[in-house]
């Protein structure tokens, strides 16, 4: 019941970004090897984040880890049970599949490890899996690496960018006025790689969190630069500098990606605009567990004092139909359709007694009639995926 073309295309997308993770980052993998030698003791127990492939859970070993819980939700557990069992470490490294909220280990880890880093921050949840993590899974007062990140913004120029993932939709194409898109993508964290060339100011710290001690979700801040250098404003780049340990860091800012090689973001304005040395430009940033952001730039001339301001939010780049909104109506009387009727079903089915091949006989006999077999297929992977 399961298309191939879909595990094929998943199982290329996995193999090239963890190829890239461990073999194009820069100097980053032996950076986080010299972090865990620093923070773990031997014997320790230590619990690592988003595991992925389980290289950090060698280096945990290596750096005399006792046990190591690695924790991966994704597919790329599969990489992870490949690769562990062929080094030194397979018998003193746990993979559990699984997201780290949903879980408990049999005893309290000293040592937290985690690089579930985005282009500006963690991943959507990372911040909350890092906390949550931090007060369940580990001992009081035990280690994090990493510690803290800052993180980093400039204003930048970079008319080709901007034209490539902006300004392409003020075209038509056979008749379709492309224009409304635009809106769209105005308001798009877009990942990017610029250089210093290409910002009209040095990058200025703006925020910062400490894992140890962090309890919001919400990381803000304000700064103001002040431009280098005429030129045309076309929005914000933002970064990170991670410190793993005490002088040990990383960074995917312009000029600093020999130490992680990640991409940065770019978060555009809705109108370029020209600057001159001097101007001033006051940049706000509100980003809530990697979810939300909202940047906020206003540019104040140096000469006449005038004063241009931009806001921008992904939310508004989410694309919610009148359906969707209806549905968030509280009189709203919601009410279960094919597709859940027929999970319903399957939910007593999946009762420890059946197996899977069972359950899909079942499935295609009690649900061809309202679903396909390929809606079926995908309705018993991500239920099976879900709830057991």
């Amino acid at each position: 019941m399961h298309s191939w073309q879909d595990v094929s295309a998943s199982m290329t997308s996995l193999l090239e970004f963890h190829a890239f993770l461990l073999s194009n980052t820069g100097t980053r993998l032996d950076r986080f090897a010299r972090a865990l030698a620093a923070a773990i003791r031997p014997g320790d127990t230590v619990v690592d984040l988003g595991a992925g492939s389980g290289i950090l859970s060698v280096l945990a070993c290596r750096a005399g880890a006792r046990r190591v819980y690695a924790i991966e939700d994704t597919d790329a557990v599969s990489l992870a049970g490949t690769l562990v069992p062929t080094t030194p470490y397979r018998d003193r490294i746990e993979i559990i599949h699984a997201k780290s909220f949903d879980i408990t280990l049999p005893e309290r880890a000293d040592v937290l490890v985690g690089d579930v880093h985005s282009t500006f921050g963690l991943q959507e949840q990372g911040l909350a899996a890092m906390l949550d993590a931090r007060d369940r899974l580990v001992k009081p007062g035990g280690r994090i690496v990493p510690a803290s990140m800052r993180l980093c913004v400039a204003p930048a120029e970079a008319g080709d960018l901007y034209e490539n993932r902006v300004d392409t939709w003020r075209r038509v194409v056979h008749e379709v006025n492309l224009e409304p898109a635009r809106d769209l993508a105005v308001n798009t964290l877009h990942p990017a790689r610029l250089t210093p060339q290409h910002l009209l100011a040095p990058p200025a710290p703006i925020c910062e969190v400490d894992f140890a001690r962090a309890t919001s979700l919400h990381l803000a801040g304000r700064v103001r630069v002040t431009a280098v250098r005429a030129g045309t404003l076309h929005g914000v780049c933002g970064g990170i500098v991670t410190t793993l340990a005490d002088r040990i860091e990383i960074s995917n800012l312009p000029g600093d990606q020999g130490t992680s090689n990640f991409a940065h973001a770019f978060l555009p304005i809705e109108a370029p605009l020209p600057v001159s040395a001097g101007d001033d430009i006051e940049i706000q940033i509100d980003s809530y567990d990697g979810d939300e952001l909202r940047w906020i730039v206003t540019v104040t001339a140096a000469v006449s004092g005038a004063t241009r301001r931009f806001t921008h939010a992904t939310f508004l780049s989410r694309t919610l139909s009148r359906e969707s909104l209806r549905k968030r109506d509280p009189q709203y009387r919601p009410s279960l359709g094919a597709r859940s009727r027929m999970e319903r079903d399957l939910l007593n089915q999946i009762d420890g007694t059946r197996t899977v091949g069972e359950i899909e006989q079942w499935l295609l006999a009690h649900g061809e009639e309202t679903l396909t077999p390929r809606r079926l297929a995908a309705l018993l992977a991500a239920t099976i995926e879900r709830c057991d």
